[in-house]
């Protein structure tokens, strides 16, 4: 009966440690997984930190280029605004001066018969030189908004249409000889001066495209 006795005792402690080993082997697997779930947590608030950080300068980014593409626009609308009136405006004053210039001496000339030859030759000066002073005011004070190649053009159209009023303020057609030769150079310059009006209108209208396609693109 002790024997028995102390089996069972045996058996007990046999259980009993083997019942710690269990449970420290159960805690110790519990607390490694606890502890793996808390990593996976960890990783994920971070990683989801992260990807909430990745929006949030995405979104800056774009708001800003949004920002920067509207003041662009604005910028160029108000650019090409500005440039519009003027070369409009530009536009209008070359073809003044040109109708005025080839008016000066034209081929098939009419005249008033109830004024003389110096009071046709006044009229047509004093409209000559008050369509090239209006040309020549916007010329130099907008200069700023536009294109030097188009200013360019208005001078050379200026320069040839000023030689055109000083040979017909200067000669007289039925003056002899130079009689035909006053024709012939008349019939020239006229000629020079549409050419180059027609030119300087071309770079405008080039220019104008050329802003019309920027607008559309933008």
């Amino acid at each position: 009966m002790e024997q028995n006795i102390i089996l069972g005792l045996q058996v007990l402690i046999l259980l009993g440690v083997g019942s710690i080993f269990l449970f420290r082997k159960f805690l110790f697997s519990y607390s490694s997984e606890k502890g793996k779930n808390l990593a996976t947590k960890e990783d994920i608030g971070e990683i989801t930190s992260r990807i909430e950080k990745v929006k949030l300068d995405h979104a800056t980014q774009l708001e800003s280029a949004r920002a920067e593409l509207s003041s662009q626009i604005n910028t160029h609308g108000f650019r090409y605004e500005k440039e519009y009136q003027v070369l409009s405006e530009l536009s209008s004053l070359l073809v003044d001066v040109r109708d005025a210039s080839i008016s000066l001496r034209p081929i098939m000339d009419f005249r008033d018969p109830n004024k003389t030859d110096d009071e046709i030759k006044q009229e047509r000066l004093t409209r000559f030189y008050e369509a090239l002073r209006a040309l020549y005011l916007v010329r130099e004070k907008k200069r700023p908004f536009f294109p030097e190649d188009i200013y360019k053009s208005i001078r050379s159209i200026e320069k040839e249409s000023r030689s055109e009023s000083i040979e017909y303020q200067y000669h007289d057609p039925a003056d002899g000889e130079r009689h035909l030769d006053y024709w012939e150079k008349a019939e020239s310059n006229q000629e020079k001066i549409t050419e180059l009006a027609e030119v300087a209108m071309k770079k405008i209208r080039e220019r104008v495209t050329k802003w019309e396609a920027l607008s559309d693109g933008l």
